[in-house]
């Protein structure tokens, strides 16, 4: 077998490798507007900075602060500001290639530089570039809690419908910014070895990813009886046993565990190798028209029991889709395409509505029996609602909590 399988995507494990602590940007922006300008800092260079003005909060595309007014030693900049948890992430975002940040005087970083941490933008200038600690962020206290109220429900379903468009277009546009730095079978295993994680073994599952050769895989470099056996010895399940990776097997059933999960994706991986699954899947989607065609190639193509007819759902609606919109927008496809897979997203079902989604509609006095909670894309407003405010403790900017001000502006 050799040891071809050491070679990994290591330069793009940020991508992929999932961060321990999770701070939303917007979390970072509110930190700064409230108080981390208020003090003297230095940037990565050791030179002053005094910040006069912290800048306009832009809610807009763009940087994220405007009119901001610094002093740079003893020089006066005026102008934008941008914040990123790293410095890379300027050149991730294309700013350097985007005009609109040419106005920019200063780059907030939260995770230390390692190199270089010149941010340059499209006019060619160079800006400073200021680090504080994200513990600094992570010592503030909240500002605000959430609000317990039962809220007008055709305006609470509408809300999160739109925030469930959000969080799929997110995921649209991770796909489609990083079309030209992974081929589109790479992003969709992915998303496959993601989801066959199943909630607790998520993470244990991106470090199996991001340890194969995808490179020689997508090359076409590998032996393709190889494929498992590299599988099973990076996750440990060979006589050559690894314990870098964790596995968990309490509370999740014999058909969820990571060996068997590991084989159903080997096998895919083995079958379609040479041969662009990604690819596969999109043709038969816009000729036939018809998602449920999808289903066969994947689950029904292997000699090994797939994921669940739940987890099949999940797969479909999490990671196919997305990517299928994205493939769709890079080749300028239209209908009927684009209606089948806005249809298929708006209207799954969810059999039970399970975990933080089932919370989020209990505090807010909603009837178990009322259906549209079971709506996959309205779990999806849940969601987003919860990762980038909830958990955040960003209660006094949630958009659902905001209505409770609303109702209560509206009844004096």
């Amino acid at each position: 077998m050799g040891t071809i399988y050491r070679t990994s995507f290591t330069p793009y494990l940020e991508l992929f490798e999932p961060r321990s602590v999770y701070i939303s940007e917007l979390r970072l922006q509110h930190a700064w507007k409230n108080s981390l300008w208020k003090q003297t800092r230095y940037d990565t260079k050791g030179r002053k900075l005094r910040i006069l003005s912290p800048g306009r909060h832009n809610h807009s595309d763009g940087p994220d602060f405007l009119d901001a007014r610094i002093m740079l030693d003893e020089k006066l900049l005026s102008g934008d500001i941008e914040l990123h948890h790293r410095p890379s992430d300027w050149y991730a975002h294309d700013h350097h290639i985007d005009h609109a940040y040419d106005h920019c005087i200063l780059h907030i970083v939260f995770h230390e530089p390692r190199s270089s941490a010149d941010a340059r933008c499209a006019a060619r200038n160079v800006l400073p570039t200021c680090y504080i600690s994200l513990e600094e962020v992570l010592d503030m206290k909240p500002p605000g809690s959430c609000r317990i109220f039962s809220p007008n429900k055709e305006n609470y379903f509408d809300l999160l419908y739109k925030q469930g468009w959000t969080r799929v277009n997110k995921k649209v546009r991770y796909f489609y910014d990083n079309r030209l730095r992974f081929p589109s079978d790479v992003m969709l295993y992915w998303g496959l070895f993601k989801a066959c994680g199943y909630r607790y073994n998520e993470e244990n599952m991106i470090k199996l990813f991001v340890r194969f050769p995808w490179a020689a895989y997508c090359d076409g470099l590998l032996d393709r009886q190889d494929i498992i056996p590299i599988l099973n010895e990076l996750g440990g399940f060979s006589a050559k046993k690894s314990n870098e990776i964790r596995w968990t097997r309490s509370r999740t059933r014999p058909v969820h565990f990571p060996e068997n999960r590991v084989d159903w994706l080997g096998r895919l991986m083995t079958l379609y190798y040479r041969a662009s699954l990604s690819g596969i899947l999109y043709e038969t989607c816009r000729q036939k028209g018809n998602i449920n065609e999808i289903k066969f190639i994947l689950y029904n193509s292997t000699t090994i029991s797939p994921p669940g007819t739940f987890l099949q759902k999940e797969i479909l609606l999490n990671t196919i889709l997305p990517l299928m919109e994205a493939m769709r927008k890079e080749n300028g496809d239209k209908e009927p395409l684009y209606s089948l897979i806005r249809d298929k997203i708006e209207n799954s079902q969810t059999p039970i509505v399970y975990g933080v989604v089932k919370r989020f509609h209990d505090q807010h006095d909603i009837e178990e029996k009322d259906k549209r909670q079971r709506n996959w894309l309205i779990s999806q407003g849940v969601l987003n609602i919860h990762d980038q405010y909830c958990s955040q403790g960003m209660q006094i900017n949630c958009p659902i909590c905001l209505m409770d001000e609303a109702k209560k502006v509206a009844s004096k």
